[in-house]
């Protein structure tokens, strides 16, 4: 389970902020909490993040992106990180080394992970592991001061610059390192803006497993879609009868089979209707047809599923923004306890603000803010739990868009042709 991450010199996120999924000793809503024999306050089962536009929640979401890209592989050296979005807006920072870390929790042993790159190569990096409460270092590297074991050493020479060693000791039979690393890699991280992305990932984790296949089904039943069933056909082209449409520079990458033909599959949502005489007639509808929330919808699915039947942690970016609120309340109570026996966990960045009660649906220290210094350009992340007398009870969402907790963004509220019509 995911205990907590930090992030530094990231995006806007100029200074060390630590996002924590730690319960606090609150009485509320313990079904949203998952118990820990050594935390005696528990995990949170789910986190929502709240902010303005430009405040930083997807620069949050791009982080866990970013640690999980420096771990998937080793790299030449010379390689130049695409994830490498240091703050800004001053000199100090500009061409800073980022910082990330990571904590999980597994069978009661805390796993610290920790990296520090700059354009094109780890800066520092260490791993330590705690069984029985107590510290040992896995390894550690920065500024030429190193912890290896003596098999570690052995697995340097094929370290390079750009690379991380928790990747070589992966590879090379570390079980330490290759526990982290599949950790953090079985993060499932999901830009919901990408339907289309997120539509196939759902149809490929089913296609070739019935009960996969039948979990999906039954939740877009239960979300009231009228989608019974989905499969895909798959549609064969001549690859000479476009060329007239696309550029040449793209027409050349278009791969084809020997007889130049192109083969290209379309997934189809199938809907049951009920015809006049009370029968159920099933009908197939190209996903190109389909509403963007319910594309979006079958899309989220799989990956729900994934996260639920596997005990994975799940983290969305614009989540919400296709959904109807009613679905989105229910997307993230489906991380309640008794909905959640294999301990899943949801991190999602939104604006849907209706997810932002406090009586019904969420604990205060599963509400988290971003907000943006409109002096300097950074943000910052804070808990509603931070605040003092926020009662348990209280109308949240009323207090938030009073501006109470900030994080909301400074409207002038005047029409837009204000000032232009005296000219």
């Amino acid at each position: 389970m995911l205990l907590d991450f930090s992030l530094e010199n990231f995006g806007p996120f100029r200074d060390r902020t630590t996002f924590s999924l730690q319960a606090t000793k609150r009485g509320e809503h313990q079904e949203n909490v998952i118990p820990c024999g050594t935390l005696k306050s528990g995990i949170l089962s789910s986190v929502s993040v709240f902010g303005p536009n430009a405040s930083g929640k997807s620069y949050l979401f791009q982080a866990f992106r970013a640690l999980s890209s420096i771990v998937s592989d080793a790299f030449v050296e010379g390689f130049r990180y695409p994830w490498y979005h240091p703050f800004k807006l001053d000199d100090t920072h500009a061409h800073g080394p980022i910082s990330l870390g990571i904590r999980f929790i597994e069978e009661d042993i805390v796993y610290e992970y920790a990296v520090s790159f700059v354009k094109d190569h780890v800066v520092s990096e260490s791993l330590v592991y705690r069984p029985m409460g107590r510290p040992r270092m896995v390894f550690r590297r920065c500024d030429g001061n190193e912890t290896f074991s003596p098999k570690q050493k052995k697995m340097k020479a094929f370290l390079t610059p750009a690379s991380t060693f928790l990747v070589i000791g992966a590879k090379y039979n570390d079980e330490v390192c290759a526990k982290v690393r599949n950790m953090i890699l079985g993060l499932i991280i999901l830009e919901s803006e990408d339907i289309s992305h997120m539509a196939e990932l759902s149809y490929a984790w089913a296609s070739d497993d019935p009960s996969r296949k039948k979990a999906i089904i039954e939740g877009l039943r239960k979300a009231d879609l009228g989608i019974v069933d989905f499969d895909s056909t798959e549609h064969v082209l001549d690859r000479e009868s476009i060329r007239s449409e696309i550029p040449p520079t793209l027409f050349d990458r278009i791969p084809s089979d020997e007889d130049g033909k192109l083969k290209f599959g379309s997934i189809r949502l199938v809907h049951g209707f009920c015809d006049h005489g009370n029968e159920t007639r099933r009908i197939p509808f190209e996903i190109e047809l389909e509403s963007t929330g319910t594309v979006c919808m079958f899309g989220m699915m799989g990956p729900l599923m994934d996260a639920l039947m596997n005990g994975r942690t799940l983290i969305i970016d614009e989540f919400g923004s296709h959904l109807h609120p009613i679905l989105t309340r229910w997307l993230v109570s489906q991380f309640s306890s008794e909905n959640n026996p294999n301990r899943a966990q949801l991190v999602v960045m939104t604006h849907d603000v209706g997810l932002m009660d406090t009586d019904e649906l969420l604990r205060r220290d599963q509400i988290y803010f971003t907000d943006k210094d409109r002096r300097d350009g950074s943000s910052t992340l804070y808990c509603l739990s931070d605040f003092r007398g926020v009662r348990k009870d209280e109308i949240v969402l009323k207090s938030y868009l009073l501006g109470r907790y900030d994080a909301v963004p400074e409207v002038t509220f005047r029409g837009l042709m204000d000032g232009q019509r005296h000219r």
